[in-house]
């Protein structure tokens, strides 16, 4: 683990186009010598790619996400995207987190206000919202998307172009444009400890009720605590469902196995099937190790 200081999970809005997802890895790939690829999760039915980058150094990190982040804006136009899973721009989402055993928040908030500042600069400049330790008002994720409009289409299980992303009233971005360009939209950009996206599949096309189910599951609902969770339709194969996607925000106070619990108790009540829980991500060990294997071989050759 001693090779991983800081790691950044960059979530595009595309998951269809698998040229374009490629072209993306490739950018990605590509990056600065310093730090390397680990990671990609494409999800189509969420029309959504997580990348995740290490590195021991948060400049290089910070470069790297930059690059992969611009090749997105370059190419595609959030007015004609559609999925399942809300978002607030191109680029939606960059959390960043400490993974080694001496890795500190300090040098991951450091890495995503970088990322903050290049992002808000040149011709692809985007408003972009600092959270967690990246940010002086150290406010959360959840509660700059809700200022945002990410949940808004939430009801329908729809979100389509940008109609219903917003600047946060009462808000400046910390960096970039004041003004949202519906083609690219808007960044978050965060620090935070390492966070766990995990998932699990019910087989229903009750929209609503699952969002019942979602909502006493996540600590803002009185269920688990350090756990935010909603219910996006998806589907597992050919089985078409609606999904309790969570973020485990501390899994020592609430791991998998509680949250799958919780949801198994609540869908019995209702006499819905659950699927297989699974985790979008690897953990901060593997990736670790992933990125020391990496750069050992690029060292190499």
């Amino acid at each position: 683990m001693e090779v991983c200081a800081s790691g950044c999970n960059v979530y595009i809005s595309e998951g269809l186009r698998s040229t374009l997802v490629q072209q993306l890895k490739v950018c990605a790939d590509k990056c600065i010598s310093g730090s390397a690829l680990v990671h990609t999760f494409v999800d189509k039915p969420y029309n959504r790619t997580g990348f995740t980058l290490v590195s021991p150094a948060p400049h290089e990190l910070a470069g790297s996400v930059v690059r992969l982040a611009r090749a997105a804006l370059e190419t595609i136009d959030l007015r004609s995207h559609a999925a399942s899973h809300p978002r607030l721009g191109v680029v939606d989402h960059i959390s960043c987190h400490p993974l080694g055993r001496d890795a500190a928040l300090t040098a991951a908030a450091e890495t995503a206000r970088s990322i903050g500042t290049q992002l808000g600069e040149g011709e692809l400049a985007v408003p972009v919202f600092l959270y967690g330790s990246a940010g002086s008002q150290q406010r959360s994720l959840a509660d700059l998307r809700r200022a945002c409009g990410y949940f808004k289409g939430s009801k329908q299980g729809a979100f389509k172009g940008a109609s219903e992303i917003s600047m946060p009233a009462g808000m400046r971005p910390d960096f970039g444009p004041s003004e949202l360009d519906p083609r690219r939209g808007l960044a978050t950009v965060g620090a935070l400890p390492w966070v766990v996206n995990f998932n699990i599949l019910l087989q229903t096309d009750d929209l609503q009720l699952a969002r019942q189910i979602a909502r006493a599951v996540s600590g803002r609902g009185g269920g688990l605590p350090s756990v935010e969770a909603m219910a996006l339709p998806h589907e597992e194969g050919e089985i078409l469902g609606i999904e309790i996607a969570c973020n485990l925000l501390d899994v020592a106070v609430s791991p998998t196995e509680a949250v799958a619990a919780s949801v198994q108790e609540h869908a019995d009540r209702h006499g819905i099937t659950v699927g297989r829980g699974y985790m979008t991500g690897k953990t901060p060990e593997e990736l670790c190790s992933l990125a020391e294997q990496a750069l050992a071989d690029r060292t190499s050759n």
